[in-house]
């Protein structure tokens, strides 16, 4: 619960006293918003204020008053209703006061008395009229000036560009104004930040406030979260700092940071081998199976990160990551296309969205509300069952607009997708006790057509791919009842457009292959999912999703990769090309194509800044085994 719901609530706070079930989400903000608490307060003294006052009393002659005004009313009703009406019988109560009215003496008409004066004529007086200054010759005089000055400037300028113009090839404008496509008109600048490192392997990396998150493993297999900070001279190696206090032997995957946040992926040891050095590396291909648990960290300026030479962090329990879900992941319970529990996760003020898979193989869409330092409260937003995955969550800075995919494989072995969200909508007045403004969240399929992946919302607008060459940008009617769970059970159809299409088996992938389109995670530790490699044309809605707007991107253009950025998207094109769109200019950005599909590990995007590194092989023998190695990070930030 926010803020402005709670104020809701405190409006009506008696009536939600009747009601059990609604009380301990109110309080229970009440008891971490000083704000809400304070406005509570408010409330509570202005009602006990005014109980306070003493009770309102006529005054003693009122009902005198009010008789004698009722007297007059029925005397004009008689005097104004036609003769041949009937009579209307006098009230007994009024019967006294009327005679009171009839005792006083008629009021003196005043028109009569005036016409029936004894008054002589009256003089006639009449009014001067001023006399009017003509002012035409001075209004002519000025226009003619003005005239003249504006012809002499005219020439001045026609004289100029003429002189500038001689010599000059005359430019004519081409008459097909679809050939002008998108132009590239800005320009983003790489920048390289190196750091010195025990674990030089670099699996996935993200960024915020000018320091660089990244996990990363050794050549012994051990893993770890490591960070470094971007400022200062950009050719400077600047020394890494441990995140956690002993590394691990499973693999971890960084998933997003946000300016306070830093969350990823843990795979827990197993009993067997928990304290134990790891007999060889895990990895391999597919190893994301076991316990694994969803961490977060604090990284907020009131953090202490003090750490040592040697990276080692002092014991303090403030730098304790918390486990936000932890669960087995079964690859024989989830879909066959699935490769790991974590299916997306995205930041909205102090909230964080993630799409994660449960033991069972059931989708979760969750919602993790943040305090200061600690978890605040968790809120399941939607499930889906029956082959179905959650994935791509996004939200609008405030939360009142949030998306997500549900994705599923039909036994044609062809990939769906549609798009489902929950809007924040004023509440109707209920038509008993008392009501005050409020919102309420609703759940809904957004688009059921089937071929809408990875929804983006940048800067207020949506953005999705869409596989279908028949589709309509219109969205489809929110008409549908409203739920919060999405299981949406409808037969898959047989499409005769391109659709995505894949081995109902996971089996290895060639690591050249795998690293010609980079993903956001290194493909050797966690291979890409089908939705990963999701082709299609790019539409673009308002955030509520009501009205399509547009774009500058051509409209045949064929996106795959599709991420986003605080005001940006990339994705590669038909060519493998990497491409940078500004979503509040509209317009593209130069500087992205510097990215070496051929040899990075990852490309990954957060906020303002794209990073990507290059890729290492786990038997690379050029790392010194007993020193640190030198990790060279490229970033792209934008806006500059």
């Amino acid at each position: 619960m926010n803020c402005h719901q709670a104020r809701a609530q405190l409006a009506i706070y008696r009536e939600q006293k009747q009601d059990p079930t609604k009380m301990p989400e109110l309080e229970g903000h009440l008891a971490h918003c000083a704000d809400c608490k304070a406005a509570y307060a408010q409330y509570q003294l202005v009602g006990d204020h005014i109980r306070s006052m003493p009770a309102i009393e006529p005054a003693p002659d009122a009902r005198h008053k009010l008789m004698q005004a009722l007297a007059a009313e029925h005397v004009r009703f008689l005097q104004h209703a036609p003769a041949s009406a009937t009579s209307t019988p006098t009230p007994v109560f009024l019967g006294p006061y009327l005679k009171d009215l009839a005792a006083k003496t008629a009021r003196t008409n005043s028109l009569a008395a005036f016409s029936t004066a004894d008054t002589g004529p009256l003089p006639i007086i009449q009014s001067t009229r001023p006399r009017r200054i003509r002012q035409t010759q001075h209004f002519a005089i000025i226009g003619l000036a003005a005239s003249f000055m504006v012809v002499v400037m005219l020439g001045g300028l026609i004289s100029l560009l003429l002189l500038a113009n001689q010599g000059q090839p005359v430019v004519s404008l081409p008459s097909n104004t679809a050939s002008i496509g998108h132009p590239e008109v800005a320009q983003a600048d790489p920048a390289i930040a190196a750091t010195q490192t025990l674990y030089s392997h670099v699996v996935s990396a993200s960024t915020s406030n000018d320091t660089i998150y990244y996990s990363a493993y050794d050549h012994n297999a051990n893993w770890m979260l490591e960070k470094f900070d971007t400022t200062g001279d950009p050719t400077t190696n600047r020394a890494s700092t441990a995140l956690l206090t002993h590394p691990s032997t499973r693999p971890m995957i960084i998933l997003g940071s946000s300016e306070n946040w830093l969350l990823w992926l843990q795979m827990e040891q197993s009993k067997a081998t928990n304290g134990k050095q790891a007999q060889q590396s895990d990895t391999t291909i597919n190893t994301l199976e076991g316990t694994w648990s969803l961490k977060a960290l604090y990284m907020g300026k009131s953090q202490s990160t003090t750490t040592s030479n040697t990276q080692k962090i002092e014991s303090d329990d403030s730098i304790k990551p918390l486990t936000l879900y932890t669960d087995n992941f079964n690859k024989a319970r989830v879909a066959d296309w699935v490769t790991s529990p974590i299916q997306g996760l995205s930041f909205y003020h102090n909230h964080a969205l993630v799409s994660l898979l449960d033991s069972k193989g059931i989708a979760h869409l969750l919602n993790y509300q943040f305090a200061q330092d600690s978890l605040e409260r968790k809120t399941e937003i939607a499930t889906a069952k029956d082959q179905h995955v959650l994935t791509s969550p996004t939200a609008t800075n405030d939360g009142y607009s949030i998306y997500w995919a549900d994705e599923w494989l039909s036994t044609d072995q062809k990939l769906h997708s549609n798009i489902w969200t929950q809007q924040a909508e004023n509440s109707q007045p209920s038509q008993i006790g008392r009501w005050m403004p409020h919102s309420i969240a609703r759940t809904y399929v957004y688009r059921n057509d089937e071929h809408s992946f990875r929804p983006q919302l940048v800067n207020g607008t949506l953005f999705m791919l869409n596989t279908s060459t028949t589709s309509n940008p219109t969205p489809a009617t929110p008409t549908v009842q409203a739920t919060a769970t999405p299981t949406s059970l409808a037969t898959p159809k047989n499409s005769a457009t391109p659709t995505v299409q894949a081995s109902a088996t996971a089996t290895p992938q060639d690591v050249t292959n795998l690293l010609l389109n980079p993903t956001e995670v290194d493909p050797t530790v966690l291979t890409p999912q089908l939705d990963a490699h999701v082709s299609g044309k790019l539409l673009a809605f308002s955030a509520n999703g009501m009205t399509p707007e547009t774009t500058t991107i051509n409209d045949n253009e064929i996106l795959t990769g599709l991420q986003s950025g605080g005001a940006f998207l990339i994705w590669q094109n038909s060519a493998s090309d990497f491409k940078m769109y500004d979503t509040r200019a509209k317009v593209m950005v130069n500087g992205i194509n510097n990215i070496n599909r051929d040899s990075a590990a990852f490309v990954s995007v957060n906020n303002t800044t794209v990073i990507w590194t290059k890729y290492l092989s786990p038997d690379n023998t050029q790392q010194d085994p007993n020193g640190e190695s030198n990790v060279v990070f490229n970033t792209l930030k934008w806006p500059k």
